[in-house]
């Protein structure tokens, strides 16, 4: 059977009165105007199932039911079901005209027989030019029993697993022998059936040329991509967290970006999911392109991370949100516009029987002509390969100073303002958002590089209008400028505009603590190139050197932040001592004494407490500590305890190490803090802990030195931050939340004896001598020398002060020095180093993550205080000074 439109109809004879017309003269006019309207239905409408046609069977597959719809095949056939209607009989000749009905839902099919295709010859059904595949016609439901040859339906097998076609049967019947008087029914009847057909998965496989070499059903296997589709990721860009830890170092923020950027199984990810993409839709030469580019861009060494790191995490956004716009047009492009005749001539595949999936196989779909959309979605698929080609090829980031640029928080990537990052020219700007560029506005964008815009005000200096319709600032082009020159930019333009953002611009080192505030009271802080309307953008810096920026939405208003107030600690020793809390506790497992009750809670008074004058209590306050907490949480539960009695007084905290108590509170408010023990007896001593010392009963017990400085009255929303930032959590010891973590810790103490690094150094000090082979502080000087320099300057500072002793970690091996970190940030990956374990555990232990401070403690008389408080502060950021040496733990004399 030779498809229509194999060759076509080119022209035709016009007619004359009374001119003899032959079968060619009459034919060829029939085959022009068929042809004409089957050229018209393939490519102005389009081919396959425009709708209808879905099928539906009963539960024990005794009737399959197919629905009325309307297909057209690439030979241009118009498909419908059609059910005989009566004969209708010609009134001047007994020639019967057979006619059709198409006016009903749907088909009940109930039987079925063996199909041999022995009228027309139908190549996608031949195995070879007399071997046909085996296929099953389904017959419509009718009155009586199936007749010889046909079966019922339910009786075949595996029906749900099966395939149904549409098949529109055409041959030409020979015609009728002329008589003697009539040879008016000479020629050939056109016949056309329309079979409902079954066959398996392997025949359907076959009809349709699944393997590669076949080239059969090209147009559905072009757009049978369900399954390819399915396989395609959902990819995101992880977030970029920062936190006071994580920022105490500009390679350790690069870090936070590479972690992201470097990250190879999701480079492999992106790079398979849009290789799929661009593979089956014809655009192999740019997929090795993108593949190659986004390999150079986002490989690189820990050690030369370049300084815009964060600009190509951007980057990486900008691929991901490209390859989610290509992920949901590449299941969406069905427009031909040059159909094959060849694909489905004569016949339709309506899918499975029983399909278990939410689209369907083994069924056409329709190929729409070009006409329906302009070929609009196939144009947009290729202006974002373009895009993506686009993006990867043009990054660079080259500063013509900083620059604010209005653009948009969601959306589309091409409805935001094309970023710093890129470099910017005609071509850029076309590929950057296909609505724009169907319309031939591309170079109507807002953008950091201007020179390729259009000539026009409202988009080259956007800030001077209205944008009600942007609510994103792009804020850029400031890492290599001077700081005062930024200040001086955001300070002006955002008066001299409008511009609705706060910002800051912190020091990871000199703003350490207010970043810490910032870090530990705002979590939402995102790096975006920019800030949203509203919003408050951070840049971080290192001395001149700006790092990168972060934002978050809202205002952080200072009232309600620490904002810049310096914090002190001051050390004391608690008014139980060890000993006495051990006997106290073990009361509890004791027999019961007959004569007085045996105590259940460890139980304070405190008697006074005001900061600069204000008072915390009016009379005195019970605290009750249940034993059994004590055993469990020692004197974690106390201080922790007294942290939620006074939420906004000083904050309390017990250094495990030392044994000691530690206050924090503003640099110079003065406190008074009267807490008596009275778990036994009511005469128990009073102790008062202020910013200069303890006082027991009106005597002086210990000194501490400690400065302060300008708070003049108690701020009670200060104090409340104050907790809610540096209150102790995780403090438990290993009967609590840390079981386990202080023998790993002690472990690793024991191993780092021997690693690489260490080796030319005593881990465990007990002498000044040991000092000289440990790297310092500064990495070109050893500690040893480092704390006699200390020492020395508080002797020329006080010279009737008596001896100086290190302690703390520097003598208990709980310290990191320059080198371990150095080593530490370069080796963060190595999960198995002691080093890295050691410095991690650290952190969670003692809140630690910087090199070791050196703990000096000065017991003996202090004659000249200001002059060794001015020493104290010349060393604050290598040693913490304590007047007074505790009477347990290793303390190695300096002088």
């Amino acid at each position: 059977m030779e498809t229509k439109l194999k060759t076509i109809t080119g022209h035709y004879h016009s007619y004359v009165a009374d001119q003899v017309l032959t079968h060619f003269q009459l034919n060829e006019t029939i085959d022009y105007f068929d042809d004409q309207n089957r050229l018209n239905r393939i490519f102005l409408t389009g081919t396959g199932i425009v709708c209808g046609f879905q099928m539906t069977s009963s539960p024990d597959f005794s009737t399959l039911t197919i629905t009325q719809g309307t297909g057209i095949t690439t030979d241009g056939d118009l498909i419908k079901l059609k059910s005989e209607a009566k004969n209708e009989i010609d009134g001047e000749s007994d020639n019967k005209q057979k006619v059709f009905d198409i006016d009903f839902p749907s088909i009940h099919y109930k039987s079925y027989r063996k199909f041999e295709n022995d009228k027309a010859k139908y190549l996608p059904f031949l195995f070879s030019d007399t071997e046909m595949v085996e296929m099953w016609e389904l017959l419509p439901a009718k009155d009586g029993a199936p007749e010889s040859g046909e079966s019922e339906l339910k009786s075949f097998p595996n029906l749900k697993d099966q395939v149904v076609l549409l098949y529109l049967e055409n041959y030409a019947k020979d015609a009728s022998l002329c008589d003697e008087i009539d040879c008016s029914n000479k020629g050939r009847e056109q016949i056309f059936n329309l079979r409902v057909l079954v066959v398996s998965q392997t025949t359907a496989n076959f009809i349709i040329g699944k393997t590669e070499s076949d080239k059969r059903d090209t147009l559905y296997k072009k757009y049978d991509l369900f399954e390819k589709y399915n396989t395609l990721e959902e990819l995101g860009i992880k977030k970029v967290i920062p936190t006071f830890n994580s920022t105490a170092a500009i390679n350790q923020i690069k870090q936070l970006f590479n972690t992201v950027v470097s990250d190879i199984s999701f480079r492999n990810d992106l790079i398979k999911n849009l290789s799929v993409i661009l593979t089956y839709s014809g655009y192999d030469a740019q997929r090795v392109e993108i593949t190659n580019k986004i390999n150079s861009l986002t490989s690189f060494d820990y050690s030369n991370t370049p300084v815009d790191i964060h600009y190509i995490y951007d980057l990486l956004k900008d691929v991901v949100a490209t390859y989610k716009e290509l992920k949901d047009l590449f299941i969406q492009i069905k427009s031909e516009c040059r159909p094959p005749v060849g694909s489905f001539p004569k016949h339709l595949l309506l899918g499975l029987v029983q399909e278990t999936k939410r689209y369907k196989n083994y069924r056409h779909q329709f190929y729409k002509s070009p006409v329906y959309d302009q070929n609009k979605t196939a144009k947009h698929f290729d202006s974002l390969v373009r895009r993506l080609s686009a993006i990867l090829n043009n990054f660079q980031t080259v500063s013509d100073g900083i620059k604010i640029t209005p653009s948009k928080s969601t959306g589309k990537l091409g409805c935001k303002s094309v970023p710093y990052y890129y470099k910017v020219d005609d071509n850029f700007l076309h590929a950057w958002d296909f609505e724009k560029s169907s319309l031939y506005n591309h170079q109507n964008h807002f953008s950091y590089h201007t020179a390729s815009l259009i000539n026009n005000d409202y988009i080259r200096t956007p800030l001077k209008y209205c944008t009600d319709d942007y609510d994103f600032y792009r804020i850029e082009g400031y890492l290599h400028k001077d700081i005062d020159e930024v200040k001086t930019f955001l300070n002006t333009k955002r008066i001299e505009y409008g511009l609705d953002f706060d910002y800051y611009i912190l020091d990871i080192t000199e703003d350490a603590a207010d970043l810490k505030i910032l870090f530990n009271t705002n979590y939402a802080f995102e790096h975006k190139a920019g800030v949203k309307k509203g919003g408050t953008l951070l840049i971080l810096k290192s001395g001149t050197t700006f790092i990168t920026d972060f934002s978050i939405d809202g205002k952080i208003n200072p009232e309600s932040e620490l904002g810049f107030f310096t914090l002190s600690a001051c050390i004391y020793p608690w008014i139980s001592s060890l000993k006495y809390i051990n006997n106290l506790c073990r009361s509890l497992n004791g027999t019961p004494s007959k004569i007085k009750a045996t105590p259940t809670h460890y139980v304070l008074s405190v008697r006074k407490y005001t900061i600069n004058g204000v008072n915390l209590v009016t009379s005195p306050v019970t605290i009750r500590i249940p034993l059994k907490e004590l055993i469990v949480r020692r004197l974690h539960v106390v201080m922790e305890t007294l942290n939620k009695q006074f939420p906004t007084g000083l904050l309390f905290d017990f250094i495990e190490e030392q044994k000691k108590l530690k206050i924090m509170k503003l640099e110079k408010d003065k406190y008074e803090f009267e807490i008596q023990d009275i778990t036994q007896s009511w005469a128990s001593p009073v102790y008062k802990f202020t910013e200069n010392g303890i006082i027991k009963n009106n005597r002086i017990y210990r000194a501490a030195g400690i400065t302060c400085s300008l708070i003049n009255a108690h701020n009670p929303k200060v104090y409340q931050k104050i907790h809610s930032t540096y209150e102790p959590v995780n403090k438990d010891d290993d009967y609590g939340a840390f079981d386990g973590d202080w023998s790993r810790w002690e472990s690793y103490k024991s191993q780092l004896v021997n690693h690489e690094i260490m080796k030319d150094m005593r881990r465990f000090t007990y002498t000044l001598e040991d000092f000289e082979q440990i790297p310092g502080q500064d990495p070109k000087k050893t500690a040893g020398l480092e704390l006699r320099e200390i020492a020395r300057s508080l002797i020329a500072a006080d010279a009737k002060m008596g001896s100086i002793y290190v302690g703390g970690d520097w003598t208990n091996g709980n310290w990191v020095n320059s080198r371990m970190f150095d080593y530490y940030r370069s080796n963060l990956k190595k999960t198995n180093d002691t080093v890295v374990l050691f410095i991690n555990l650290r952190k969670k232990l003692h809140n630690e993550d910087r090199v070791s401070k050196y703990m000096i403690h000065i017991p003996g008389p202090i004659t000249n205080t200001a002059a060794v408080a001015a020493v104290m502060s010349q060393y604050a950021t290598k040693a913490e000074f304590y007047y007074q040496l505790p009477s347990q733990g290793n303390f190695i004399k300096i002088y």
